[in-house]
């Protein structure tokens, strides 16, 4: 009768220390053995694959992933020029016995239209750029015009230097910050993006917000950049036989080098207005 209550106690013991390790997360330490599912998505035959960890947050619940589209569907961009596909999210926690969350890091992947009648060709880098620039002014305009205090909630990066290339799996991505306008930061995002046909470009939005008293260097160090870098290392792109972007893409891109031989920029950043915008655009 003895042996049966110890058994019986033991068990209780173990379920109690495994409810434990849940709720103050022992169960979430950072060299736990995080399995990768791989994905695709399907844009009118440009194939792109990647993997994500599986064990993202279920604090809300995430929509499926869109895993196909045509991108000559008018419906697709009608009320606005991006197209979500999927959304997920990981919360990271401290390490110890009372446990609490960090942070999380959201995934976020769209494919945007170029704005309709531009003279911007986007399968040249420094067009391409100049392209997603002009829509940060846009928002930070928009913005600026909504807020009370008549400043934007983000700053968005408004010259060339701000961007740098990333090359991942042969591919030119470009990688730019989004940073939050106010004091202390409780949000950083960064974001990679790549043309995928002469009208439409494909933007991976990682947004790194903190739920506690961390610094956003240390939670990005620690957590965000390993985490972004090894989603980002899975991601491939199968073109079909109708793109340019093959050919365009195996060149390798030095941005800075087009910068400073466009605009003699040398140290000095190029903050980006009408003037240059207008210098950009390919001669007729």
């Amino acid at each position: 009768m003895m042996k049966v209550s110890l058994i019986k106690y033991s068990l209780q013991v173990i379920i109690m220390f495994a409810f434990l390790s849940k709720a103050f997360g022992f169960s979430s330490l950072p060299d736990e053995h995080i399995q990768f599912k791989p994905r695709q998505i399907n844009l009118s035959g440009e194939i792109i694959s990647f993997s994500i960890p599986e064990n993202f947050s279920t604090d809300m619940p995430a929509e499926d992933m869109i895993e196909s589209v045509s991108l000559t569907d008018k419906n697709l961009f009608k009320e606005y020029q991006e197209f979500l596909f999927i959304q997920r999210w990981w919360d990271f926690k401290d390490k110890g016995f009372f446990a609490k969350e960090q942070g999380s890091v959201m995934m976020s992947i769209y494919v945007k239209q170029a704005p309709e009648n531009s003279e911007y060709d986007i399968l040249n880098p420094l067009e391409f750029v100049g392209t997603i620039i002009r829509g940060f002014n846009e928002k930070s305009r928009k913005e600026i015009l909504e807020n009370d205090n008549g400043e934007p909630s983000f700053l968005y990066p408004d010259f060339y230097q701000a961007y740098t290339i990333r090359t991942i799996n042969s591919l030119h991505w470009f990688r730019y910050p989004i940073e939050s306008a106010s004091a202390p930061a409780r949000r950083f995002d960064v974001s990679y993006a790549i043309p995928i046909t002469p009208q439409h470009y494909v933007v991976i939005e990682f947004m790194i917000t903190l739920n506690h008293s961390v610094s956003m260097r240390e939670f990005f160090n620690e957590h965000g950049r390993p985490h972004m870098d090894a989603i980002m290392d899975t991601f491939n792109i199968q073109f079909s036989p109708e793109s340019k972007l093959p050919s365009i893409n195996s060149q390798p891109i030095d941005l800075d080098k087009l910068i400073d031989e466009k605009f003699n920029a040398d140290e000095e950043p190029v903050e980006i207005d009408e003037e240059l915008f207008n210098s950009i655009q390919p001669k007729k």
